[in-house]
């Protein structure tokens, strides 16, 4: 079962702004990024892939999104950002697929679960009307509130909950 921000705090995050979640939920999470996740996944990497985000970023689309950090909830919010971009084709979506599954260290590698949860997040970043997200520069958005950048995008938390009751 995926892991629900709203539930876990007990507070209404659409009401709060992004910098005000940010700091709340991921002040104690910072991880050190192994190079071989750098490689793929940072935009200042040179052989990044579609989907690209900074992990600051990579974490406001953990808030928009309703997921926590659980593997569960990695897989689906990197499947998301790689399916809004739509650069993304089939070759990098098999790259991305065998790195997270083979050659991530634990605990970054992805189980078959993990990749189902990415496929769910693919579907999803495709679905949703405004596309690029990770190109989105947030830090003009800090103090908007959660539901509102939400509504902005087209990101429908109850849509994402029906995905995983499925």
């Amino acid at each position: 079962m995926a892991f629900d921000l709203n539930e876990a705090f007990q507070i209404d995050i659409a009401q709060m702004n992004l910098k005000e979640v940010h700091s709340v939920v991921f002040r104690l999470h910072e991880p050190k990024i192994p190079f071989v996740i750098w490689l793929l996944e940072n935009p200042n990497s040179p052989l990044a892939l579609p989907g690209k985000i900074s992990l600051r970023h990579h974490d406001y689309i953990h808030i928009l999104l309703g997921r926590a950090i659980s593997s569960e909830d990695e897989a689906f919010v990197i499947g998301f950002t790689m399916g809004n971009d739509l650069k993304t084709n089939k070759l990098h979506l098999f790259i991305y697929k065998f790195f997270a599954k083979v050659l991530y260290p634990s605990p970054y590698n992805f189980s078959a679960v993990d990749l189902i949860n990415f496929n769910l997040g693919f579907m999803y970043g495709r679905k949703i009307k405004v596309k690029q997200i990770n190109e989105i520069n947030f830090e003009i958005y800090q103090n908007e509130p959660i539901g509102i950048l939400r509504s902005i995008l087209g990101i429908n938390t109850d849509e994402i909950k029906l995905i995983y009751e499925y």
